[in-house]
């Protein structure tokens, strides 16, 4: 017994420093923000009224609404209403005056045109970022105009710090505004071609939002070369859903509109649907599109006048509501890349041990465990080179269950 004891000791000695390096491991991971949202708060006027509108403020209430915690960096003058921000971290760069959109519709009430009437003209770039909301899962980016948003600065590393500790981050780009230009008296033009903002923002962490207003006018080489430039893009396409298109040469993936009792308004139904989007891929959702469609659904039920405050009760009310972020899947979340690798890692030597022992295993003999599985979909590890290692956990079982 006494021999066994300074073997266990320099065990413990060893394992000691693992443990302590992986609790602060998990702690630091575990504190990150789950989004940082980036653009301009504006003032809309709508029928004499002033609701406060833009993509930072839309993506701030669906992350309110699933307790998402977010970093908010924005831009506002002194009128900027920036109560709809309760609950993130805001910080608001001080402006003369706040982006506005004044919003005029055709007598049939669905043709509406833009106009700014006023702009701070301020470029908010990953420098006005405070440190830790950089180390956010999913940078959201929403530019309203050409030049209030530098898209570019947030695809580039630091150093060698910043590349380590945001690799897995993930980067959401609502382009709708690097498609905008503005004519002599403020009025919103659409442009042709991908604008060079749009261009310079793409990148392999990129999931570009647009819809089928910007690209209707591209040519099919155009949208080939964007969708080529990020990890995927997807193209809103109003009452007909939205279109996947992924990087590689899969096929465009179609995503079906959640059907609503009446479609009231759907100013920000693209924002929400981006944000709600980005959120289903850092939780590991296997359909983050069904996910942001229903979110999307939801807002389109209110009048502008009330957005988009009104929008997170929906959200997540029953039935089908979305649930809330939980410290628990926050864990699972910072586990699921660490042990992603480690699955990676473990390929070469599980692989061949697996085969080897579905071998000798009576034909029937391996199959998974129902705990199995579902441990592996809670940690989000099965998928590509870690299934193996997965199948590897059916063959110690069965094998044990079967001694």
């Amino acid at each position: 017994m006494n021999a066994e004891r300074p073997g266990l000791n320099r065990i413990i000695v060893l394992l000691a420093p693992l443990f302590f390096a992986f609790a602060c491991f998990l702690a630091f991971e575990v504190s990150r923000p789950d989004l940082l949202i980036v653009g301009n708060i504006t003032v809309d006027l709508v029928d004499g009224t002033t609701p406060t509108g833009g993509a930072v403020s839309y993506a701030a209430v669906v992350a309110q609404a699933l307790k998402a915690r977010a970093c908010v960096v924005t831009v506002a003058g002194p009128e900027a209403d920036l109560a709809v921000f309760e609950g993130s971290e805001l910080y608001a760069i001080r402006a003369n005056e706040t982006l506005t959109f004044e919003h005029s519709y055709a007598w049939w009430g669905h043709s509406r045109k833009l106009r700014v009437t006023a702009n701070p003209n301020i470029t908010i770039s990953r420098a006005h970022v405070p440190l830790k909301c950089q180390l956010a899962r999913v940078v959201l980016l929403g530019p309203l105009t050409l030049h209030d948003v530098d898209a570019a600065s947030f695809m580039r590393y630091a150093g060698f710090w910043d590349r380590l500790l945001n690799r897995n981050q993930l980067i959401g780009l609502m382009a709708q505004g690097f498609q905008r230009d503005l004519g002599s008296a403020g009025e919103v033009l659409p442009l042709p071609a991908p604008s060079k903002q749009l261009l310079d923002g793409l990148g392999p962490r990129v999931s570009l939002f647009l819809s089928d207003v910007e690209t209707d006018s591209w040519s099919q080489q155009q949208l080939e070369a964007v969708a080529g430039a990020c990890e995927r893009t997807i193209i809103t396409l109003g009452e007909k859903g939205a279109l996947l298109v992924p990087r590689s040469a899969a096929q465009p993936q179609h995503i079906p509109v959640v059907k609503v009792p009446q479609a009231v308004d759907t100013n920000g139904a693209g924002d929400t649907f981006a944000t709600a989007f980005m959120i289903a891929l850092m939780r590991g959702d296997a359909n983050p599109g069904h996910t942001a469609a229903w979110a999307a659904s939801r807002a389109v039920m209110q009048p502008q006048t009330c957005k988009p405050r009104c929008a997170p009760r929906l959200i997540t009310a029953a039935p089908g509501g979305l649930a809330p972020l939980s410290e628990a899947e926050r864990v699972r979340i910072a586990l699921r890349p660490l042990l992603q690798a480690l699955a990676a890692a473990a390929e070469p030597v599980v692989q061949p041990l697996a085969a080897r022992a579905a071998a000798a295993l009576p034909t029937g003999t391996l199959v998974q465990p129902a705990w199995v599985k579902q441990l592996a979909q809670w940690l989000g590890v099965v998928s590509g080179s870690s299934s193996s290692a997965a199948a590897a956990a059916g063959v110690a079982a069965d094998t044990q269950a079967g001694s």
